[in-house]
């Protein structure tokens, strides 16, 4: 009897997560945008080297409305794009090939980041990545530059979603915070992006400076579950963490609300149209994932492969 009690609650879990998590059973919200934004993540990390010239290359490729990436800044105070606030070993080295040692980009230039070589390691993580040997980091200001002659070439017209990244501990002082968000906003001035541009972080205090500094530009905000509160919603369980987290964001006047995708059911997508921000998860890397968000009426999504995201939301009915 026990077995069978064990095995007709595992069943009602799978059919009550089925049921909540499945979103092609009811009606999808209408969505904020006319075209779904299809995001490659740090460019296309699962195929090329991370936040590289290469990656957004391969975004470009596979026609991304938007390329996505991460900023910090430097000990002289350049916008580099980088994702962690701390050199990363595991996909940098040195131009020579020896190892690069763990250091805060606060400590480094510009010029002292450039000296590595970020195309060459793969990551162990994505097996379909290709290196590209010897490629660079680049500033924010390199980026926009190399954009502007894809979009010459390509005849398109490209979104950014900006990511200001900060020590995960939460150390940042508001000081740090607004001279990156400051910086990060001259510079899309500079280069007259401010109405195809969007600042995310999971640090509000970023989209706070943004909305003073500059409101035309759009606001992100980023969420990420506890493992804890991963597994509720795995589970078809915490509503409670989806309504604290669109509060936050609301509260901030976010334009989107960008959370990890399993926050993401039909009722969460409607209130957060309700509340007039749209709706783009991350990082979503398998077919079957995209689809059921797609069946949500989110407006966007952002993979780490742009190929398929390509495939299965544009290509396919």
């Amino acid at each position: 009897m026990k077995k069978t009690l064990t095995f007709r609650i595992s069943l009602f879990l799978i059919c009550f997560t089925l049921y909540f998590t499945n979103c092609a059973t009811v009606e999808p919200p209408n969505r904020l945008r006319k075209v779904i934004d299809l995001q490659g993540h740090r460019g296309a990390r699962g195929l090329k080297p991370e936040n590289t010239w290469p990656a957004f290359e391969e975004a470009i490729k596979y026609k991304m409305v938007t390329l996505e990436l991460d900023t910090v800044l430097t000990k002289d105070k350049r916008v580099v794009i980088h994702h962690d606030s701390d050199t990363n070993p595991v996909i940098c080295q040195n131009a020579d090939g020896t190892e690069i040692k763990k250091t805060s980009l606060y400590e480094l230039t510009l010029a002292e980041l450039q000296s590595y070589d970020c195309g060459s390691k793969k990551n162990p993580n994505f097996p379909k990545q290709t290196p590209v040997p010897g490629t660079k980091l680049l500033s924010l200001e390199e980026f926009f530059e190399k954009v502007i002659q894809a979009e010459k070439k390509s005849k398109e017209v490209y979104e950014f979603n900006i990511e200001t990244k900060f020590p995960d501990d939460g150390s940042a002082p508001d000081s740090l915070v607004k001279e990156h968000t400051e910086k990060l906003i001259q510079i899309i001035e500079k280069y007259n992006v401010v109405e195809r541009t969007t600042i995310q972080s999971f640090d509000l205090r970023t989209l706070a400076v943004s909305k003073v500094k500059n409101p035309k530009i759009k606001t992100s905000a980023l969420f990420v579950p506890t493992y804890f509160q991963g597994f509720l919603m795995t589970i078809g369980f915490g509503n409670g963490y989806r309504e604290n987290i669109l509060s936050a964001a609301k509260e901030k006047q976010a334009d989107i609300i960008s959370p990890y995708f399993l926050y993401v059911t039909h009722k969460f997508v409607k209130e957060s149209h309700n509340k007039s921000m749209l709706v783009i998860p991350w990082t979503v890397n398998t077919e079957k994932e995209m689809r059921r968000l797609v069946s949500c009426g989110v407006d966007g999504i952002i993979s780490d492969y742009p190929d398929l995201l390509d495939s299965v939301v544009r290509q396919k009915p």
